[in-house]
């Protein structure tokens, strides 16, 4: 599977923009977490990258970010808009 394609990538690359919230507010009460926000938090949860402190206040867990980044070869976050990687190219040819 390309590297373009990996499934961890696409979501971090979706997700990024509540992972650069939660980077830039550092802990955020659980009741405060706009509407936008709520959704992603959670599937950061999912994965490892957010923590619930106290069930009172969610942090981002930088360590385990950067580590998962490592593993996927990534140097830093792609929101969908700009991706870090390259954009899959159709090589037709003709094999007659």
């Amino acid at each position: 599977m390309p590297v373009f394609e990996q499934p961890m990538r696409k979501l971090l690359g979706s997700l990024s923009p509540t992972i650069d919230w939660l980077s830039e507010k550092g802990s955020v009460d659980v009741g405060s977490v706009p509407e936008d926000h709520l959704d992603a938090i959670k599937q950061l949860e999912r994965i490892g990258v957010v923590h619930k402190r106290n069930n009172r206040c969610y942090e981002l867990q930088k360590i385990r970010l950067k580590k998962l980044m490592g593993n996927l070869g990534m140097e830093k976050l792609a929101t969908p808009d700009a991706p870090n990687f390259p954009e899959p190219v159709a090589v037709i040819s003709d094999l007659n």
